[in-house]
């Protein structure tokens, strides 16, 4: 992370807690805060007005089934950017207008910090406005 840049705020929509518990460490380890996880995309739709980040990591199968694309595309939808990471490139590939990029699993340390980054140039709009 570039010193000088203020921190990033990352949800992770995953419904493995080990990988989240994994995820979040190197998240707060790059300097960043792990503002918190769902594992389903109803969840997420459920929590939504609790959520100021500025982006979100999305697994491609959720407790509730595939819907990381869906949630991705919700996100979207609302301002908000994602960056998929799954063991599933392939799915993730198909479609590419509606995450930033997608990490594959296992995460390593150093894509995560690049892509990462990827959310300071599509900041998430306050919910205020």
């Amino acid at each position: 992370m570039n010193s000088s840049a203020p921190p990033l705020r990352i949800f992770y929509l995953e419904d493995n807690p080990l990988i989240v518990f994994h995820i979040e460490a190197i998240i707060e380890d790059l300097g960043h805060v792990f503002a918190g996880s769902a594992n389903s995309f109803a969840k997420l739709v459920g929590n939504f007005d609790a959520i100021d980040v500025d982006g979100v990591l999305v697994d491609i199968d959720l407790a509730d089934g595939r819907t990381g694309p869906v949630a991705a595309k919700w996100l979207r939808d609302r301002g908000i950017p994602s960056i998929f990471v799954t063991g599933q490139e392939a799915i993730a590939a198909e479609y590419p207008e509606t995450a930033l990029a997608t990490i594959g699993k296992p995460v390593s340390d150093t894509e995560l910090a690049e892509k990462l980054e990827l959310f300071r140039r599509t900041k998430a709009p306050s919910k205020t406005t």
